[in-house]
């Protein structure tokens, strides 16, 4: 029992994961954060959706709905972060709130307010390890999103175009200096920061089977949540973070109720905040 839940909380998780490493992106290159992600998630989700009822397979509907929010997050820069990269911090903040709300206007006029439900592309098989059952769906949600998160961490440790972003991150003017194409770097980040979003999105879509133009409100949250519970400002403690949350949320379902849920998460987060702002793997700053 406990094993299986395990396992379900890990799947669950990685989704978690995926939006916390993309707040985490943003939040670490221009230290302002993107209110609108979640929202960002939702529109991949439908996207997803809608290349699938188009007859499209799993990877391919997946591929086209990450590529889809990931020029939304670009769209996002362009609008609300790059006008105002010399305004009050709020300004950002305060734009991006106001984008989600408009895409969550724009999500019901084109896909309704009601719960709208993912196709079966895919035959479904069931895997026994003892007492634990898993899917093949979950087995997918597992590959991909543990592929992207070692891929996105070594594509920032590894890679001359990581080391840019860091050097961004750290002083812009200085990497400019240096021969850093800045603009190119913020949308690079927006990109592939929007892009794990869609990619958590459809994934999420996968686990329940239905999603609605507001589903981005608290998968959004819990993405903010994950990234504080990791570390602001660190990539695998994102990825912790969510996997954590995930395991939280199923083992309080399976063993408590339901009803549990969000106190426990967000009791959590205002532990965090309070007594440990780092979080479990970020750095101490003065």
């Amino acid at each position: 029992m406990f094993l299986q839940q395990l396992i379900n909380g890990l799947t669950l998780g990685s989704t978690y994961s995926l939006l916390a490493i993309g707040f985490t992106l943003v939040l670490g290159l221009l230290q302002m954060l993107n209110i609108a992600h979640g929202d960002v998630f939702m529109i991949g989700a439908f996207l997803g959706l809608t290349f699938s009822l188009l007859g499209m397979p799993l990877y391919l509907a997946l591929i086209l709905a990450m590529i889809g929010a990931g020029l939304l997050a670009v769209i996002i820069e362009r609008l609300c972060f790059r006008p105002l990269r010399k305004a009050h911090f709020l300004m950002p903040l305060l734009s991006t709130i106001a984008f989600g709300i408009l895409l969550q206007n724009v999500a019901t006029q084109m896909w309704g307010s009601e719960p709208s439900r993912y196709p079966q592309t895919m035959e479904i098989a069931q895997f026994h390890l003892g007492s634990v059952q898993i899917s093949s769906i979950d087995i997918i949600i597992l590959v991909v999103s543990l592929g992207f998160m070692i891929g996105i961490d070594l594509f920032v440790r590894k890679t001359r175009f990581g080391r840019a972003m860091r050097a961004t991150s750290e002083k812009p003017q200085t990497a400019s200096i240096l021969g850093v194409d800045v603009n190119m770097v913020i949308i690079v980040t927006f990109f592939a920061s929007g892009a794990l979003a869609g990619i958590a999105g459809v994934l999420t879509a996968l686990v329940y089977l239905q999603i609605t133009p507001f589903i981005g409100i608290r998968q959004g949250l819990i993405g903010m949540v994950a990234m504080v519970i990791g570390g602001v400002g660190s990539l695998r403690g994102a990825m912790i973070g969510g996997l954590m949350i995930g395991i939280i949320e199923i083992m309080n379902d399976a063993y408590f109720t339901a009803s549990y849920r969000d106190i426990i998460l967000f009791g959590l987060f205002f532990v965090f905040i309070v007594f440990k702002p780092e979080g479990l793997f970020g750095a101490k700053e003065r």
